[in-house]
């Protein structure tokens, strides 16, 4: 049995569990169980598609599931789920944002973002999505193009929503809270970054882009096992 807590990862808009399978590996070599849900607000049917509420259910749920203490890990989005998910889990031990939006109570992942139609984005049926060659820019431009390709390849459609409802609670204030700045974000911007993290306990600054999962997940799994 591991006497480490177990890690939950929420990933980031647009994006899917898929996107933490290396950091998964890397974890586990160092004997931290780790899970990775798959958000409910993303996909290619509308109609299908949740929304920030049946984000934070699903991780709710999750945490309530697993059995010992439990970690929430959010990247990009992932951090305005962790936030509002956080409250009432007894057994969540921690919070760590890894180039997360964190928002206060009443704000939402669009007033994070100044609430403008990024000219990266298009729009349809209660979703967006990200214009070809914009991901590997935006948050895969430090990533070998191999691996960059592959991942733009797999971004599916956002909700609206999910960007548009604010938070009624802000779980770093109440739980023990990490967070990783990603100096060289082009997706994020650092400056934000460095504001939130100046609000938690733990803050390191890393010299990476957006998605370092992506190409430096042992460096990132050694990041987390010292937040824990």
């Amino acid at each position: 049995m591991s006497g480490q807590p177990t890690v939950i990862m929420v990933h980031g808009a647009w994006h899917g569990a898929w996107c933490f399978e290396r950091l998964e590996t890397a974890l586990a070599e160092r004997g931290i169980p780790s899970r990775s849900v798959e958000l409910t607000s993303h996909g290619t049917d509308p109609q299908a598609v949740g929304d920030l509420w049946s984000d934070v259910e699903l991780v709710r749920r999750t945490v309530r599931e697993t059995d010992g203490p439990v970690v929430l890990f959010g990247h990009s989005y992932g951090g305005v789920v962790i936030t509002e998910a956080a409250e009432g889990l007894p057994n969540l031990q921690r919070l760590i944002y890894l180039a997360a939006f964190m928002p206060d109570r009443g704000e939402s992942m669009r007033t994070l973002t100044g609430g403008g139609n990024a000219p990266w984005l298009t729009f349809e049926n209660g979703m967006h999505s990200v214009q070809p060659g914009w991901g590997t820019k935006l948050f895969y431009h430090d990533c070998p193009p191999e691996i960059a390709a592959d991942a733009e390849s797999r971004l599916v459609p956002q909700s609206l929503a999910s960007f548009g409802q604010e938070v009624t609670t802000a779980g770093w204030r109440s739980v023990p809270a990490s967070y990783l700045v990603c100096t060289e974000d082009q997706a994020c911007p650092p400056v934000s970054q460095r504001r939130w993290a100046a609000r938690v306990e733990k803050a390191v600054e890393w010299r990476t882009g957006h998605s370092p999962f992506l190409h430096r997940a042992g460096e990132l799994a050694d990041l987390i096992e010292q937040q824990l």
